[in-house]
């Protein structure tokens, strides 16, 4: 039986069994964050016959079964006892689907949870809001056989749909683009969560992440990272231009990843292309988040959930202690009165969070050693499980949490030039030598970092030491202190009460 509430510090696994893959991801649950520590996938096709015989082929069936009784020992030697088990459109739809079910109970101990449609959908929808809290527009999660789409608002999710549009649906015939064209838009124009709607359209499943990985190359982009990667409509109807008229030879070429789904990405790119032009949105957002974290969302406590999943993602990545997290979150409290006259770098609500996050992170490199650890903790936060972050922010927390530890720029200049302007990398710079600062003044102590305080005002950043305290203001807190002010542009000043 699982928990009703999953706890911090525990791991739960979740089993999908799509239409496509069967997979296992066992989680590290820290707060609201939900960091993968193990993933397993294999390719068993059980929608691949579905719209010609209406039930599982038996060789993908039992491709499925040995894939399950290895996960239900792999979860058992874990010693994993939050499990999830859920099955998708090909398990649904089958003729043959309750008696697959039966079995998979019988041999592997899995006792699956079929969605509905809908509930995929709401599903999926909750997953991206996990991982994108402030996202607004419509979440389409594309598996193998089925095509989920669901509104996301400010106020939660709308009634989800769900169109037999996967890739194993559609390929009843070799590839023809005007006739697949034709049936996706057919089948879309009764699709009420579109309607020429406009804003974003977030993207979630492995074809389309596939695609996205294709568009990364194919305009070298400079961080390799699938979570909240952006395209415009024209970008993406010119991506799917280029992948409808390559062979599947040709798209094995073009990125790694693609070789696994080649057969299924023209008609991905297809379904994609619909989409975009029924909904007439502005941009295509990729998803990390989806099916299987929506899953564990729904498990978690309200007080869980409270906590921004940016912050909680950062104090996860640090394998947080309660003692390096009390000092964290003072030392983000305490930089705060720093940029309280500096123009936003992000927007004026979201820099709290940026500075909030990368205080988490100020530890991050602590243990590594001092002529690596800039370079080292880049490259961690740049391409670490992080949630609820653009690629710009991204490249920006990395950025700080390096000047943390370094007053030289990162060397990995594509990422750090490209993502970011002048003004955001002289932010990044300006927040890590306020981290420095405060971590250096208080020896990582939140009960030191109270004997001072820092003060923004008429282009002067004054550090006011409180009385009894001057012992602990050195020459080194000085430089720090002037580091600081000269990445915001201001003098420094030291006032001992």
């Amino acid at each position: 039986m699982s928990a009703p509430v999953l706890r911090d510090g525990q791991e739960a696994a979740v089993v999908d069994v799509g239409s496509n893959s069967v997979r296992l991801v066992v989680y590290r649950i820290d707060g609201r964050a939900m960091t993968p520590v193990l993933n397993e996938k294999v390719m068993a096709g059980l929608g691949r016959d579905l719209a010609r015989t209406g039930a599982l082929p038996p060789e993908g069936a039992e491709t499925a079964l040995r894939a399950l009784r290895r996960f239900s020992a792999l979860i058992e030697a874990r010693g994993v006892r939050d499990v999830f088990p859920v099955a998708t459109a090909a398990v649904r739809d089958a003729e043959d689907g309750p008696d697959f079910v039966q079995r998979v109970k019988r041999e592997s101990g899995l006792k699956l949870r079929v969605l509905g449609g809908d509930e995929e959908a709401r599903l999926s929808a909750l997953g991206v809001s996990a991982g994108a809290p402030d996202a607004e527009g419509v979440v389409g999660d594309l598996g193998g056989a089925s095509l989920e789409l669901v509104e996301l608002t400010s106020n939660g999710l709308g009634a989800g749909e769900t169109f037999a549009l996967g890739p194993l649906s559609l390929a009843r015939e070799e590839f023809e683009y005007g006739r697949v064209s034709k049936q996706v838009a057919d089948a879309l124009e009764s699709a009420k969560t579109l309607n020429g709607r406009g804003g974003d359209f977030y993207a979630v499943g492995g074809a389309w992440r596939a695609l996205a990985r294709i568009d990364m190359a194919l305009r070298q982009h400079p961080l390799a990272v699938l979570h909240h990667y952006e395209m415009s409509r024209a970008e993406v109807l010119k991506l799917v231009d280029v992948v409808r008229k390559q062979s599947k030879r040709s798209l094995e070429k073009l990125e790694d990843a693609a070789a696994k789904r080649a057969d299924a990405l023209p008609y991905a790119a297809v379904v994609l292309e619909r989409v975009v032009m029924a909904g007439a949105f502005d941009r295509v957002i990729l998803s990390a988040f989806g099916l299987r974290e929506g899953v564990l969302v729904e498990r978690m406590s309200a007080e869980a959930l409270r906590t921004h999943p940016l912050i909680a993602a950062a104090e996860a990545l640090t394998l947080r202690t309660p003692r390096s997290r009390a000092f964290c979150v003072a030392l983000g409290e305490w930089i705060a009165p720093m940029f309280a006259a500096s123009a936003p770098v992000f927007g004026p609500e979201r820099d709290p969070v940026l500075r909030a996050a990368a205080a988490r992170l100020a530890d991050l490199g602590g243990a590594l050693h001092p002529e690596q650890r800039a370079e080292i903790v880049f490259d961690l936060v740049l391409r670490g499980p992080l949630a609820a972050i653009s690629h710009a922010e991204r490249a920006f927390l990395a950025a700080a949490v390096h000047h943390r530890y370094s007053k030289g720029q990162p060397r990995q200049a594509p990422a750090y030039m490209r993502l970011l302007n002048d003004e955001q990398r002289a932010g990044a710079a300006a927040l890590g030598a306020g981290l420095r600062l405060g971590a250096d003044l208080a020896g990582r102590s939140e009960t030191l970092l109270e004997c001072f305080e820092l003060q923004a005002v008429d282009g002067c950043l004054k550090l006011r030491v409180k009385k009894g305290a001057g012992h602990l203001a050195t020459e080194t807190a000085a430089r720090r202190l002037d580091a600081a002010a000269q990445a915001l542009g201001y003098t420094a000043e030291v006032e001992v009460l």
